[in-house]
């Protein structure tokens, strides 16, 4: 069909019309096929174009101007498309279909959505809604798309529709933190697309719901449904070590060991960094063959988020050797691990050149950086001198670094400033009025950190409880309160004593105080349950909690 496609084009420039079958019912096909041939298929289009224009086969054939629309969008002719669904006299919900998925495919889902607003179709199919829901995703539109899904439900057959709109709906309440919802469409699905669990998947991950996005991969291999390189990189994101080496082999397996698909791989190497462990993350990078620059960024962040800055700033280095031209979010993860590791002199020459050498102007993440990394160096004359000359207006990442280096060197003046204008533009976010009211009590002013307190109390606001998630065999554990985490896994009681007697004549570096501060105030708690003495448990274990997640999983469990 494609050599026959080429050799029909042709055919008008040689006056060989007869040869050419353009009539209203091959026309939609034949557009079709040549709008997917690589590097003809604008100028194949163009000419099917003008022989059916010649024969009058357009505009009045809906269906063949449909597929017009439809292969000028696929050709990359955005404007062509949108002039000749203009031709159509009287469009159908097929000609809504076709220009709403050309506007969206390039990257205009907001024009979409407003054309579909104004042309007021009278009765839309499920096809239809399914592009309009797409666009609500692609544009992180949620109300217009829930109008869609409602209309869509009392309209519309469900199977046609959940069938058709079910994966971007699904994408789309996941996206917007709407995981239940998500859920129950996707349960109402046939469960045989795997574009669907990608997005579940993908939205469990998210939402931070790592234990049940693990959870819908499992049980999607165990009905059989063969996941592609998008569910790896949305399972990836979910998964600890033990379960991100599990999925490395399936990777290996079913998409080779070569690294060409750079999108799998990056997600991969992000993987590795977040769980710490570096070399794995650089070794997955020197396996990718072709690298694009995300490949680059990823594994610069892999060394700044794990405290290796003079490690990034020497791959920033090779980047440019290699001749890839780092970009915005190359920069901004530069100074992240300038900030992580204490590297002023060097983030500050690099935000300094960065202005210089490019035309575009600092973004708000990336001005943050340089505040966090001036506060933290206790350069507060310096950070405010910054702020004032932003060419934006700061807003609460930027306060809230100054505030955060004021508390770890006591200066009150500086805290002062920054949560004032926090408390202008975040007044609900309690985790500011603690931070000052610790501020306050540190530098002895008891009154000030009580009137701080209080504004808490009038506000009625609440400071979220931080969690620690541990994993032991093949179960994660997510605890909040202290006496949730001794209880949350069945001890081995022979260890633990044993354990407890070990400590005492550990010497360990200061480094593991925190460590085994958690665990002998566990031991204890422990022991002291076991007698009976529950009004005597201490409640300052609770601030151990991070040290107890930590040395958790070394006090032998039941296997």
């Amino acid at each position: 069909m494609f050599g026959r496609a080429r050799c029909s084009t042709s055919a008008p420039a040689a006056g060989e019309r007869r040869a050419l079958p353009v009539d209203p019912l091959s026309l939609p096909r034949l557009l079709v096929s040549v709008a997917t041939t690589p590097g003809a298929a604008a100028p194949a289009v163009s000419t099917l174009h003008a022989a059916a224009l010649k024969l009058g086969v357009l505009p009045s054939s809906l269906p063949a101007s449909n597929a017009l629309v439809s292969a000028y969008s696929l050709s990359g002719l955005l404007p062509c498309a949108l002039r000749a669904f203009s031709l159509i006299p009287h469009p159908s919900t097929g000609s809504y279909t076709a220009i709403l998925s050309a506007l969206s495919r390039h990257g205009r889902p907001r024009e979409a959505l407003s054309l579909f607003s104004a042309a007021a179709v009278a009765r839309p199919d499920a096809e239809l809604l399914s592009c309009v829901v797409s666009c609500c995703r692609r544009a992180s539109a949620s109300l217009p798309a829930r109008a869609a899904h409602a209309y869509g439900v009392k309209t519309a057959p469900l199977l046609a529709f959940y069938a058709s709109a079910g994966p971007a709906l699904v994408a789309l309440y996941a996206m917007c933190g709407r995981v239940s919802a998500a859920k129950r469409i996707f349960d109402r699905m046939d469960g045989e697309d795997v574009v669907s669990w990608n997005a579940m998947i993908g939205g469990f991950a998210g939402a931070g719901m790592n234990g049940e996005a693990w959870d819908c991969f499992r049980v999607m291999r165990a009905r059989g449904v063969r996941g592609n390189a998008r569910t790896a990189v949305a399972v990836l994101g979910a998964c600890d070590l033990e379960s991100g080496r599990q999925v490395h082999g399936h990777m290996v397996r079913n998409h080779g060991d070569s690294g060409s698909n750079a999108i799998l791989w990056n997600a991969l190497m992000n993987m590795y960094s977040r769980v710490g462990c570096v070399d794995n993350a650089e070794h997955v990078f020197f396996e990718i063959e072709r690298k694009d620059v995300v490949s680059w960024n990823v594994m610069i962040g892999a060394f700044a988020k794990n405290g290796h800055g003079e490690r990034a700033l020497e791959l920033v280095d090779a980047m440019l050797r290699c001749g890839m031209q780092p970009d915005s979010v190359t920069f901004t993860t530069l100074l992240m691990a300038c900030c992580h590791c204490g590297l002023v002199d060097e983030g500050l020459a690099l935000f300094e050149r960065f202005v210089e050498n490019s035309a575009l102007i600092p973004t708000m993440e990336q001005c943050a950086c340089i505040v966090d990394l001036l506060s933290r160096a206790g350069r507060f004359r310096e950070a405010a001198g910054f702020i004032d000359q932003m060419p934006i207006r700061p807003n609460a990442v930027v306060w809230g670094a100054l505030l955060s280096g004021s508390r770890m060197h006591h200066d009150v003046d500086h805290a002062q400033i920054a949560f004032e204008k926090l408390v202008q533009l975040e007044p609900d976010n309690p985790g500011n009025f603690v931070t000052m009211s610790n501020i306050y009590a540190k530098a002895g002013m008891v009154e000030d950190a009580k009137r701080v307190r209080m504004m808490i109390d009038r506000e009625e606001l609440v400071k979220p409880s931080g969690q620690s998630r541990v994993q032991a065999i093949v179960q994660q554990h997510s605890c909040i309160h202290y006496q949730q985490f001794i209880w949350c896994l069945p001890l081995d009681m022979d260890k633990v004593c044993s354990l407890r007697g070990d400590l005492r004549a550990c010497s360990a570096p200061r480094v593991l105080c925190q460590v085994l501060s958690g665990v002998h105030c566990l031991v204890v708690c422990l022991l002291r349950r076991l007698r009976g003495k529950d009004d005597i448990v201490n409640a300052g274990i609770a601030g151990c909690c991070t040290g107890l997640a930590l040395s958790f999983p070394g006090l032998g469990f039941n296997e």
